[in-house]
């Protein structure tokens, strides 16, 4: 998959098909909407483009907080590459473009730039200034500008419609199966590996991997959660604990792993935590050894279900 973030890198010469939005999670509403895409586009012998923000459309809107993102961009490279996605265009939202009419956004980037000829969006999808533009507005403009227009309507699970505001719920709440569900794979996160405080190894006989947690970072609540963990090109099982450590006095938020059967030394590297299930809630203990015996547990637990 190509990816670019300037026009002047376009192959002009190339008719495509575009799927537009934000896709946050890239759940199975955007994987349906990209597998419909990318098999028109093979049809039509059309190259198949993503064309998204690099930045939030909220922080040159508002000006305020983002929300809390499902997927970085990294994830969603290799997201959009395994559905055949042929071209990643990153534009850099900002004030120029948030302007444009919708007749402007239109004309002047999808079919002047892009030189699109289907173009595939989510039912809810809007654009253009104050996002006065929509998927009629889109059909209206396709039949003047030649183009196809489709609309992918909402991906239905247990009577509830997919979206990311509803996985980033129930990521936050804890409910990780439900969120798998919706997203079509296991909820991750990719970070580096820190030194801690060395509890862990020194005082529990459990060495456990520092994730480096970053405000961005979209966080399940707290507890002891089983876990794939992807090192290099390998994965090992995991028993990965998000919370403080009210039993050391300590109630900073943290996320440290147990990886199952592994005891390389990995400070620095970057791994991808998969979470599976929640297993418990957070617990204070009144000594170490009783720390200890859980912590024993909820490996033995975390191997077991992570068998299944």
């Amino acid at each position: 998959m190509e990816i670019i973030k300037q026009y002047n890198q376009l192959n002009k010469n190339l008719q495509r098909g575009i799927a537009l939005g934000n896709f946050d999670g890239v759940h199975i509403g955007h994987q349906k909407l990209i597998k419909i895409l990318v098999e028109k586009c093979r049809l039509n012998n059309l190259q198949s483009c993503i064309y998204t923000f690099a930045n939030h459309t909220l922080e040159v809107i508002t000006g305020k907080k983002i929300p809390l993102q499902i997927t970085n961009m990294c994830m969603k490279q290799k997201i959009f590459k395994s559905l055949g996605i042929e071209l990643l265009y990153l534009e850099r939202f900002n004030r120029d473009l948030m302007a444009l009419s919708p007749e402007d956004f239109v004309r002047d980037i999808l079919v002047d730039k892009l030189n699109c000829k289907i173009v595939a969006v989510g039912f809810d999808y809007s654009f253009g200034y104050k996002g006065r533009g929509n998927s009629d507005t889109l059909k209206e403009m396709g039949k003047k500008y030649n183009f196809e227009v489709c609309v992918i309507q909402p991906v239905i699970v247990d009577s509830e419609k997919v979206g990311s505001s509803v996985i980033r719920k129930y990521i936050k709440n804890g409910n990780i199966e439900k969120a798998n569900t919706l997203l079509g794979r296991p909820y991750s996160i990719c970070s580096k590996i820190v030194h801690g405080k060395g509890i862990g190894g020194n005082r529990l006989g459990y060495p456990t991997a520092n994730i480096l947690i970053k405000s961005s970072y979209l966080i399940p609540n707290e507890g002891v959660y089983a876990t794939f963990v992807k090192i290099d090109n390998s994965v090992y099982k995991g028993a990965t604990c998000i919370g403080t450590s009210p039993t050391f006095g300590e109630y900073g938020i943290g996320m440290e792993t147990f990886i199952i059967g592994f005891n390389e030394n990995i400070y620095d590297k970057f791994v991808e935590i998969r979470f599976i299930k929640k297993m418990r809630g957070q617990i204070r203990f009144n000594d170490i050894n009783s720390l200890i015996e859980q912590i024993r547990r909820d490996v033995n637990n975390v191997n077991t279900y992570l068998h299944l």
